[in-house]
C-alpha cells in the first residue's frame, strides 16, 4: 500500500508541474515504481494461492529497488 500511495502522490505532483519542469523531466517515465507497483499487486494476488511464488517475487522486487536509481545523478552531473 505504501508503494501504491506514493506513486499515486508522486502523478499528483508532476501534475501541478508544467509540461517542462525539471521535477517532469527527472521523474516523467518512472519506469521502477510503475513495474514494482504491478508487482506488489500480483504479489498481494499470489499470496493467497501461491505463497512460495509471493516471496520469490518480493524478493525480486527488494533486489530491484537496491540497484540505485541514476536519474538523478544523469540530471544533474551530465
Amino acid at each position: 500500500m505504501c508503494s501504491i500511495s506514493y506513486y499515486l502522490l508522486q502523478i499528483e505532483v508532476l501534475r501541478q508541474h508544467k509540461k517542462n519542469s525539471k521535477l517532469k523531466q527527472l521523474f516523467g517515465r518512472d519506469f521502477k515504481g510503475k513495474v514494482s507497483v504491478a508487482l506488489y499487486l500480483t504479489i498481494t494476488i499470489c499470496v493467497l494461492f501461491l505463497p512460495i511464488l509471493s516471496y520469490v517475487l518480493l524478493f525480486i522486487t527488494t533486489l530491484f529497488w537496491i540497484i540505485p536509481d541514476r536519474r538523478i545523478e544523469k540530471f544533474y552531473n551530465p
